[in-house]
């Protein structure tokens, strides 16, 4: 899943980026706090009134991803979905629990998805976006073949059944490193067990 949101949340998350900046281009005077925006300057600021602004600013870039998370899910799922294939659920039945499997769905993007979903799919480095419990493929072979790919969106179908939506938006938001690198770390994992047993059936003819 990539790290886009819709455009007021991109431009809170900006913010918050910049508010948590702490070169110091500026010599403030005494008093006043460097703030950084889209450019930096001195603000009659303690670090304390900072860190209130940067909680405020970072809990409604959540609750912005939240929004969008929610309604892209409900306008996918109104356009149908399909459960996992069964020969892509059964090589990942050794990574999860039939919870996340039965709970999964999935959609193959394409121009008549009127959702965030499907604009956020437009750029061609995305192949996959979860909403929720609904994953989004850009193309209909990854959808049907990409078994890696699978793995890295069901662990986001896994994450959100964890800590909800909500949370899931704030843990996002804060920090999309750490909610991505465990999928992207499993994602290898089945690559290279996918590698190796492909070696091995070859080994044995």
């Amino acid at each position: 899943m990539p790290s886009v949101f819709s455009r007021r949340t991109f431009r809170l998350t900006a913010l918050l980026g910049g508010l948590g900046l702490a070169a110091s281009v500026l010599a403030c005077p005494s008093g006043q706090q460097q703030v950084c925006t889209v450019v930096c300057f001195c603000a009659p600021f303690s670090q304390a009134d900072i860190g209130v602004l940067y909680e405020d600013v970072s809990q409604m870039a959540a609750s912005g991803l939240e929004q969008w998370l929610l309604q892209s899910r409900e306008t996918v799922a109104a356009s149908g979905t399909h459960p996992i294939p069964l020969h892509i659920r059964a090589q990942l039945e050794p990574y999860y629990g039939i919870g996340v499997l039965d709970a999964a769905r999935y959609k193959v993007g394409d121009s008549e998805t009127l959702s965030a979903a499907n604009t956020l799919l437009q750029n061609p480095d995305v192949q996959a976006v979860t909403l929720i419990d609904i994953i989004v493929f850009r193309n209909a072979a990854d959808a049907q073949d990409n078994v890696a790919l699978w793995a890295h969106e069901l662990l986001h179908v896994q994450q959100y059944q964890q800590w909800g939506v909500r949370e899931f938006a704030r843990r996002y938001t804060r920090d999309h490193n750490a909610i991505e690198a465990p999928a992207y770390k499993l994602q290898i994992e089945v690559e290279r067990a996918l590698r190796n047993q492909l070696i091995s059936n070859t080994k044995q003819r």
